[in-house]
């Protein structure tokens, strides 16, 4: 399937070229999740049955950009399980190989609410059995310490002004780790949802799926992210990518230079690409820095991730 939309916006930042342990789930009443719960551990939710549809082309695009919080550097995350290994490899869309979309298929803008706003943030697709998975950042689906699970959840592949080339896709479940819920811990700031098929089909199919890795170093040789920033001067129509090598930040983070802001939050950093858009995801963008060069962090995944991948089903 060849996406029509016209190619996406670029600009040059610092040298850097963009163009826009416990794993915990949701469900519509949020689980009791103990207090001591192991770092790996997750919580998930379920969608609600017979939901009515909620997301309207204007509630897409008035969304507030889900801010990507400031980096407290030097502070030390909780130790995660760093040993490698592939979860998925990437695949194309079914009918698709030459994937030439102007706008990244497997890359779009997950949509939620919290009590009665609209906000959005960043996701991509993951390959695995059911085709059905999308990445984001755990702050994108709970607020963590002392907050609630979001809801509404709805990803939209190919965003561009308004609409995706491939429709959009409501949630099934959502799962993300205990220490992101109970203590704030930007080191499990990672999620993952599972969607319900559009037109029966799933979204993998549809759109493409990225592979999935986890326990790779902190320093990654061209890395690109994807994302859908919406604070000025960007306005979160149109998608962007920082393309470079990361580097060590902190206890826990990659970083690279990047310009985006508010709604690029869940974004994938993506190593080695099939193509320019389908990758191996190794982390997803989750703190900014608020002061000198403007640069993305994310704590690259870890076996925790892995652990909570394999739970995703339906």
């Amino acid at each position: 399937m060849r996406n029509p939309m016209p190619r996406f916006a670029r600009l040059l930042v610092a040298g850097v070229l963009i163009s826009a342990c416990a794993v915990a789930t949701a469900a519509a009443a949020p689980p009791t999740t103990p207090a001591a719960a192991p770092e790996a551990a997750t919580t998930s939710i379920q969608a609600p049955l017979n939901k009515a549809d909620y997301w309207t082309a204007e509630k897409m695009a008035n969304a507030i950009p889900y801010d990507l919080a400031p980096d407290a550097k030097g502070t030390q995350g909780n130790a995660v399980n760093n040993t490698s290994g592939v979860a998925s490899h990437p695949v194309l869309p079914k009918g698709n190989v030459t994937n030439a979309d102007p706008v990244p298929s497997t890359a779009g803008k997950l949509f939620f609410t919290i009590g009665s706003a609209n906000y959005v943030c960043s996701a991509a697709t993951i390959n695995n059995n059911y085709k059905n998975l999308i990445i984001t950042a755990g702050h994108c689906v709970h607020s963590g310490q002392g907050g609630a699970w979001h809801a509404n959840f709805r990803f939209a592949p190919a965003y561009y002004n308004g609409e995706s080339g491939y429709g959009s896709y409501n949630w099934s479940n959502v799962r993300t780790f205990n220490s992101w819920i109970n203590n704030s811990d930007f080191s499990h700031d990672q999620a993952f949802i599972t969607l319900q098929k559009r037109n029966n089909v799933n979204v993998v199919d549809a759109v493409g799926g990225n592979g999935l890795v986890w326990g790779n170093g902190r320093a990654q040789a061209n890395t690109r992210i994807w994302g859908w920033p919406a604070e000025p001067p960007y306005n979160g129509q149109v998608p962007y990518y920082c393309d470079g090598n990361t580097y060590a930040w902190g206890s826990t983070d990659a970083a690279l230079t990047c310009g985006m802001n508010g709604g690029a939050s869940g974004g994938p950093w993506m190593k080695d690409r099939i193509n320019a858009n389908v990758g191996y995801v190794f982390a997803e963008t989750s703190r900014r820095t608020t002061s000198g060069t403007p640069t993305l962090l994310a704590t690259p995944n870890s076996g925790d991730v892995k652990t909570m991948f394999d739970l995703m089903t339906t």
